[in-house]
């Protein structure tokens, strides 16, 4: 198991990286948003990382409160207390009276007192000797619980990018599909206008005008669904960069460099293990619990604590006149407590054999993920090969066709045909070309090497 270093924040410089590298501002601008300009403003945007920073933060203030426990502790105290009025009993002032049937009686003195009152003023230090490693153990528990929030924030980095990047190419993906919607329209329409003219001259039937009008109006379907797409993924990814919808313009065309070859899954398995968040988050968890399990192993541990007061008692006033020092020793051992100590620590250590089980499962987790997302990026690198071949022999087809039906060689169908089986084509390019980008994107996101991928692999058109 490797374990990760003491200053995890190293991984969020790596992931943050990318922004330092940006151009722009973090408004959106009037000539559109490049991908690293969206992902910019996303890591702005304090509605996404907000929470996850100030856990950053309060885990800080965590861990040095734990260390200040292991210094005195100075107090100042004054108290006034007031006594009385009251009456007293004076068992030794008695009266004796006889009464007529020989008896005595015998009552005592009683006295009225008036109120007094008393201040008690002075300063009191505490300082803890020995705590049985409880105190060290706290700050070093503290010091876990900072790293794991800095691994946990560089985590949720991370999957904020993912998201971006997924949004981002959504978006360009209905909006293209949108823009094949209009160009079908566009065709269907001119040649609907040439069919009619065709029928007015006795050319064509009155089947291939009402065959032409039912593909145009399943394009026109089609561009409505385009459209709603559209809006829904401009709403997404509006959201996540915190701008209105109403201002998204993209210009940037994300695309894998020409030279991109897939590193091999051995050597992704092990960057896996290397960099993956998740795994050096339970490595914290894993130390967290073994330090615990050495704190509640000294449970039979007594605690010493000095304490010492300086301080006086007045009547009239609060004041350190005539104040003296007193040191006490504070010795706390508890010797029995019916087997609580023991079943303390054989929680601890269960809790310790348990992370290290969730540890060894993640890796297989992660290491299937890998597995799965290396043959995802190779089929959707196949698919993008053969729907860029299929589109090209669409092309041909439908020239042909074209060709054959102007000369009157081909009939209205064959030409719709070739028309649907071209628009298909370029549909499916498309979807492949975008499929291939986030693969290979969420097959680096699996690595934990998104800001690699971002800078290295990925480039704007």
């Amino acid at each position: 198991m490797r374990k990760t270093g003491k200053k995890a924040h190293l991984l969020i410089v790596l992931t943050m990286f990318l922004v330092l590298t940006l151009h722009g501002g973090t408004a959106a601008k009037e000539n559109g948003i490049t991908l690293q300009e969206a992902i910019e403003l996303a890591l702005a945007n304090p509605n996404n990382l907000g929470a996850a920073q100030r856990a950053v933060d309060e885990a800080a203030a965590k861990k040095a409160q734990a260390a200040a426990s292991r210094w005195p502790a100075l107090s100042f105290n004054s108290q006034y207390t007031k006594i009385g009025p009251h009456t007293t009993v004076d068992m030794t002032d008695l009266t004796v009276y006889p009464l007529p049937d020989g008896s005595m009686r015998v009552i005592p003195g009683i006295t009225d007192a008036e109120a007094s009152g008393s201040y008690n003023t002075g300063f009191s230090l505490q300082l803890p000797l020995y705590m049985g490693g409880k105190l060290n153990s706290a700050v070093k528990l503290a010091g876990y619980g900072e790293e794991s929030a800095e691994l946990s924030y560089a985590l949720e980095t991370e999957n904020l990018i993912q998201q971006v990047i997924q949004a981002y190419i959504g978006y360009l993906k209905v909006d293209r599909m949108w823009a094949l919607s209009q160009e079908q329209i566009k065709i269907l329409n001119e040649h609907l206008r040439l069919v009619e003219t065709n029928l007015r001259l006795g050319y064509a039937a009155k089947t291939d005008l009402l065959a032409t009008e039912i593909q145009l109006t399943q394009a026109e379907l089609a561009a409505v669904k385009a459209e709603h797409g559209r809006k829904l993924a401009a709403e997404h990814l509006s959201n996540l960069l915190g701008i209105d919808p109403t201002a998204l313009v993209l210009r940037s065309e994300p695309r894998i460099k020409a030279d991109f070859a897939l590193p091999t899954v051995e050597s992704a398995l092990q960057q896996a293990e290397k960099e993956r968040p998740e795994l050096k988050n339970l490595a914290v968890a894993i130390r967290m619990a073994e330090e615990n399990l050495k704190m509640s192993q000294g449970y039979w541990k007594p605690n010493l604590a000095l304490v010492g007061t300086y301080g006086t008692q007045n009547q009239s006033s609060p004041t350190l006149d005539d104040a003296i020092w007193t040191y006490t020793l504070n010795l706390d051992w508890k010797l029995w407590s019916g087997g609580a100590g023991r079943a303390e620590a054989k929680a601890a250590a269960a809790n310790l054999d348990k992370l290290q089980h969730q540890w060894a499962q993640s890796k297989e987790l992660i290491a299937l993920e890998v597995r799965q997302n290396f043959l995802a990026v190779a089929e959707a690198g196949r698919v993008r090969e053969l729907t860029a071949l299929i589109r090209r022999q669409a092309e041909e087809n439908y020239e042909l066709v074209k060709a054959k039906y102007e000369l009157g060689a081909a009939t209205n169908l064959e030409l719709l045909t070739a028309q649907t089986t071209l628009n298909s084509a370029l549909n499916d390019q498309v979807t492949a070309e975008y499929d291939y980008y986030l693969a290979v994107s969420a097959f680096y996101k699996t690595l934990g090497q998104t800001a690699q991928f971002l800078q290295e692999v990925s480039e704007d058109a």
